[in-house]
């Protein structure tokens, strides 16, 4: 719930007030008059639209050009004109003492969700209150709601929606309170500082087991560094100084006449790194593409992109409800988050970067920065060739498992389907709803 309220003029705080004239010498009042009608004049000034100065403008030279021709034509225009500014005054009077009520009952919403931000204006005076034009920018562009004139003290809610038919982040306000004339040529504003962000997710489904038969080891996997102290025993040996006594084995010691201690390796939990290709190169570069939030196409995706997406935020959104080590690169966007919402919100803003790194790129930036990981997630679309698949495998660190999850639309130019990978299989999904079902038939 943010709440803002407005309706007179925010005073600088830093203009001293005047201190008034010293004893005995004369009061400066036409030096503080000036610098009130200046004020005056360009707070009045601010209040014209480029409609209307173009009309004042026009006035102006119609009234000059007939003064001086003597052209009733030219003079009939400039009243004409003069008529229209009078009204637009009139029309623009009146004082906006609104309070701004913003409630959000979700901020988080999947595509294609119908969303709505309820906004309450208050009159906060205790008079009646003239019609005005309520304007929240949302994504950008205001959207405009018209409010009836209001008693003192009583409230009218207004309810706009929400553009949810693409993933991203929306943001929402300021908020203004705009009264103005039907010819555009007068605009009057009241502006609230009210933001608040919300959510589109993508698309994603639960899996029942995330990544069986390849997100293995639980508990943690077998290294072949030797340490003093772990989970997984591995030999006795002779007692060193310096070594924990804890792990003498008292047995072998007395059998032996000399102290022998354990021995363990090192053991490490199992990580999984997820890469989300960003270079719209690996996609699909035709077919239906979102439209963006001012009505136009949305360059930063495309409907394979978007299925990619899905699908590598159901598996980030899974292994992090299941406590896995994971590590996620998502077009260039690092994911980083303790609940699956978190993820959730993190990969709702993600797009495609002409110019950025490939696949192959990307996953050789990975494998240089975990070395130890045991099973990579390759995400991407049809664009991507066997070659570059099998190549992007190779960079993979030495003894990790990789599943390659290829995005897909039916009238994709691509072949359907790939070959499997030495070191893992290919998946092939035209839609995200199919990946449980593509996941059960993975073993390792």
């Amino acid at each position: 719930m943010s709440q803002a309220s407005g309706g007179r003029p925010i005073l600088d705080p830093a203009a001293e007030p005047d201190p008034g004239p010293a004893p005995g010498s004369a009061p400066p009042a036409e030096p503080a008059r000036t610098r009130l009608s200046g004020s005056t004049l360009a707070a009045a000034w601010a209040t014209v639209t480029r409609r209307g100065r173009a009309a004042l403008a026009v006035l102006v030279g119609a009234a000059l050009l007939g003064g001086l021709t003597g052209w009733r034509e030219w003079t009939g225009l400039a009243a004409g004109l003069a008529v229209l500014m009078v009204i637009a005054v009139a029309m623009a009077l009146g004082r906006s003492p609104v309070a701004i009520d913003l409630d959000l009952a979700r901020t988080r919403f999947v595509v294609g969700d119908p969303a709505a931000v309820r906004v309450g204006v208050r009159n906060v005076s205790n008079r009646r209150m003239l019609p005005l034009r309520l304007e929240l920018d949302v994504d950008g562009l205001p959207a405009q709601v018209r409010v009836p004139s209001l008693p003192g003290g009583a409230g009218h809610p207004v309810v706009i929606p929400l553009p949810t038919h693409r993933r991203g982040v929306i943001e929402l306000g300021p908020a203004r309170a705009v009264r103005g004339d039907v010819f555009g040529l007068l605009r009057r504003v009241v502006q609230w500082p009210v933001r608040e962000q919300v959510y589109v997710h993508p698309r994603t489904v639960r899996l029942p087991d995330p990544l069986p038969g390849l997100a293995r080891d639980l508990e943690g996997e077998e290294s072949a560094i030797r340490t003093a102290s772990d989970l997984s025993f591995h030999t006795l040996r002779d007692y060193v100084p310096g070594d924990d006594r804890r792990f003498i084995h008292w047995k072998s010691t007395a059998r032996s006449g000399t102290l022998q201690v354990r021995e363990f390796l090192q053991t490490h939990r199992s990580m999984v790194a997820v890469v989300l290709a960003g270079n719209p190169d690996d996609y699909r570069s035709t077919g239906p593409v979102p439209i963006g939030p001012d009505g136009g196409p949305d360059t930063g995706t495309s409907a394979e992109f978007e299925v990619a997406v899905s699908c590598a935020a159901s598996i980030v959104a899974e292994l992090v409800r299941s406590h896995r080590d994971v590590v996620v690169d998502a077009a260039g966007a690092g994911i980083r988050a303790a609940s699956d919402q978190g993820v959730l919100d993190q990969f709702s803003p993600v797009r495609t970067v002409p110019g950025s790194p490939d696949l192959f790129a990307m996953t050789r930036q990975v494998a240089r920065r975990h070395p130890r990981t045991s099973l990579v997630v390759l995400v991407f679309g049809s664009a991507v060739d066997p070659a570059r698949l099998r190549a992007a495998a190779r960079l993979c660190p030495t003894g990790a498992t990789v599943l390659a999850v290829r995005a897909r639309v039916p009238d994709s130019p691509h072949p359907a389907t790939l070959a499997p990978l030495n070191r893992g299989a290919v998946l092939t999904v035209e839609d995200v709803v199919q990946l449980p079902l593509a996941l059960r038939g993975v073993r390792r």
